[in-house]
Parts: C-alpha cells; structure tokens; sequence
C-alpha cells in the first residue's frame, strides 16, 4: 500500500468497487442512525476520511489558535475600545450593534470553527466563525462511525491514526466559565436555536455530551423562553447557562418573540456562550483590519508577521488607496483590474450565500457585484488556491474517484486541544448548505 494516506485508502477502496457501494449505503444509514444529519438527511460525506500529517495538523492547530486569540483581542482594543465606533467601521447593522456593544464580560469567544485551505505553504485561515459554530456535535460521532468502516479498519492497522473528540473539552469549558462566574454546582444548561433549524441534530448530540457529564441539558427554541423574575425560564425552570446556537442577525430580525431571551442576555439573567461580542472578531470585515496597514499598531510585530503569513489580503471594499504587497493601489480600480486573484463576499453573510470566486465569474457580473457592493459592509479577498484531494464518490450505483475541494475546519474551545471537520465540494464554494459534504478529520502519525 502507499505511503501516501490518501493514495493508500483510495487504493484499499478501489480494489473492491461492489465491498465499496456497499460500505457508502451502510455509511448512509449510519450516519441517520446516529444523527448526523442535516435538515433531516444524513448528512452528505465521502466513503474516505480527510488525512491530515502530524506535522500539518500541529501547525493548523497552533496557528489557528493563536490568530482567533489575536483577533479577539484586537476586538476589545480597536478604536481605543470604542465598540460603537468599530462596529461603523465594520458596517455592522444598527439593531445587532446595539446588542453587540452590551458587555457581559470576557471572554467574548469561547468557541469557535475556522475555515482553512492547507495549501504548500501551509494553512491560509479565511474565516473565523464564532457566532454560533456548528459541526462539534458532527464531527465527534462522524469519527465514530467511519471507525466502524471494514475499510477504515483495514487502513488504520497499517497506518497510525488518531482523532481527538471536541464534545468533552466544550463541556469542561461551558462548565468551566460557569464556575469562574461564581456558579455553583451542576447548572442547568439550555441549548438554544430554532426548533426547526437544519443542524438541531448537532445539538441533540452535544445535549448528550452534557448529560453525559452529569449536566442537565435540554434543547430549546428562544421563543419559547421566559423571564420572571430574574431568571430566564425552559419550561418553567431556571436556566443557568445558555449555550447559544441562534446567530445574531437572526435573532434581532425576530426580536419581537425572542424578547425574553435577548432582555435576559442584556441583564444578565443566565450565562450566554458565546456572547454577542464574539460577533466582532468573526466578522468578515475583520480580517480587514487585521491585514491593512492602517491598523497595524495594534499587533505586535510577531502578531504582524503571523497574520501576513496565514491570512490572506482582505480590505472592505471602499473607494480608497490601499497597499497591496508593499505597492500603493486604487482599491476599486485594483479590485476590477486584478477580478481573477481575488474573491468577493458579504462581510455579514453566511452559508456561502452571494460569494463571487474572481476567476469563476463572468467580468460584466464582477463590475456589476463591486458596483453593488460598495457603500454596503462587502470584502475583497486574495484568493487562495483551493487544494483538491481525490475522494470516492459513490453515485448512481458506480464507484469514482473525484478531485473534491478541501477546507479543513479546525475547532477552537477555550485554547484546548480539539478536533476538526472537513469539508469538501465540487464548488469552489465549499459549504453544507451550499451542497458540500462533511466528513472527519484525522491525524495521521
């Protein structure tokens, strides 16, 4: 077998296509048996894992940590501290502003997930999602099911593999925040999102992280909250600690029927996790202030040269001269010219919704989205070059093998040692809700 990780599972599958078409409908059903579905399907994945070396997984590790650490502390030093002025800059909506400028209190990320592409060069971190990550949940029982895999096995008693679980270390950390606040005992802990959102299974299996630790823990729908006296209210019992799964931009586009839930946020009335401060350092924006010169007495001169290393260029798309590699540029001018290195987005956006991939879009569609796009909160980006690993795909009754785009997302609870998903897509839009498949993230050394 190969000494290559994926060249050797790929060759393990391919050496008996029927044993493979097999193991991917057992994969399936599997996966809806333990949950791992979205929106109530088993969740789309690929019979192979995502490999990552020992070397590259420490680096995506260390790295990634120390940028989300770097940013969230940016957040609370910009601007002199003014939080009302960084959120103009940011362009961040006037009715989550005001939520985001109510300060319960570091730390404002607890957890979070990270977009990476693994490129020669080593990890380019493109997003940092933090208000409201998914995919912990996933990515524990995922590990668990592809070990059951008769290829898996086979593959791992000739090749050193490892994955290191996330639900435990979030647990310890909800609990741990809990504890430093001045909370006593087991508390009560309410996952809280829509009823009917796609990732709820997710959360049913993080509600059994907890209850596994001995932690009462229910699933909950803000609008379903009350608070009385004080106290916010799960089915006429006191929450403790809120571990919040309904992003922001949602929750005050319906502000009117979570009212309980957000006057009990502004008052203190139970733990939140994250808080809505944490909504500052993932936005999209934010790496724009990271990367431009106009910021960078806010990092230490090893904080600059980590982020000139791992993050690309990202400005806010404004009429303004800029410097790109050391060169002073016309941004707009610059952004129209130079449309095939770069990707444009939504600062406030998510689930790769209106994201333009330069060089996959069309000049007069481009132009059209710059147009748009300035005056509003939108970036630009330097494009990364995706990697494309080979996968096999199981469709239609007949087994192949595809170059699949690859974002490896490693997770972030508290500074502690945790896991990661991957992703992967024929899209260079590589999202779940885009159409993307998930699969697990192990070490391999």
């Amino acid at each position: 077998m190969s000494t290559d990780p994926v060249a050797g599972y790929n060759e393990l599958v391919g050496r008996n296509p029927p044993a493979a078409l097999e193991q991917a409908a057992w994969l399936e059903d599997a996966f809806a048996r333990a949950g791992i579905t979205f929106g109530g399907a088993p969740m789309r994945a690929f019979l192979r894992p995502h490999f990552v070396t020992r070397d590259s997984w420490n680096e995506l590790r260390d790295t990634g940590r120390r940028i989300l650490e770097t940013a969230a502390r940016v957040a609370r030093q910009a601007f002199g501290g003014d939080v009302a002025r960084l959120c103009a800059w940011l362009g961040t909506p006037e009715a989550e502003a005001r939520w985001v400028a109510a300060d319960p209190g570091e730390p404002d990320v607890v957890l979070s997930r990270l977009d990476a592409f693994l490129t020669p060069e080593g990890p380019r971190f493109i997003e940092i999602n933090s208000d409201a990550p998914a995919g912990f949940g996933y990515g524990d029982r995922m590990a668990e099911v592809f070990r059951e895999l008769p290829v898996f096995r086979e593959f791992a008693r000739s090749a050193p593999v490892s994955y290191l679980p996330s639900g435990p270390r979030l647990v310890e950390a909800v609990l741990g925040l809990w504890r430093r606040r001045g909370g006593t005992g087991a508390p009560f802990v309410v996952i809280a999102d829509w009823a009917d959102v796609k990732t709820r299974s997710d959360q049913e299996i993080l509600r059994q992280a907890f209850e596994a630790a001995g932690v009462r823990c229910a699933l909950a729908d803000p609008t379903g909250l009350e608070l009385r006296g004080g106290r916010l209210l799960a089915g006429g019992e006191a929450v403790d600690v809120v571990y919040r799964r309904g992003v922001l931009s949602e929750l005050v586009a319906r502000e009117g029927e979570v009212r309980a839930f957000l006057e009990a946020y502004r008052d203190g009335a139970a733990l939140f996790v994250n808080s809505f401060r944490c909504r500052i350092s993932e936005d999209k924006a934010f790496f724009g202030l990271l990367t431009d010169e106009a910021f960078a007495e806010l990092l230490s001169p090893d904080e600059r040269a980590l982020v000139a290393r791992f993050v690309p260029w990202t400005r806010k798309l404004d009429e303004r001269r800029t410097l790109k590699a050391g060169r002073e540029v016309d941004l707009v001018p610059y952004v129209l010219r130079e449309r095939e290195r770069l990707v444009l987005k939504p600062a406030h956006g998510y689930g790769g919704q209106s994201v333009f991939v330069g060089d996959e879009t069309r000049p007069s569609d481009w132009e059209a989205a710059v147009r748009e796009g300035l005056g509003k909160p939108w970036v630009v980006q330097e494009r990364v070059t995706i990697p494309e690993e080979a996968f096999p795909v199981c469709d239609g009754g007949r087994l192949a093998f595809e170059a699949l785009k690859v974002n490896a997302n490693p997770f972030y609870v508290a500074g502690a040692e945790v896991g990661a998903v991957t992703r992967a897509s024929r899209s260079s839009v590589i999202n779940v809700s885009a159409g993307g498949g998930s699969v697990p993230t192990f070490v391999v050394g």
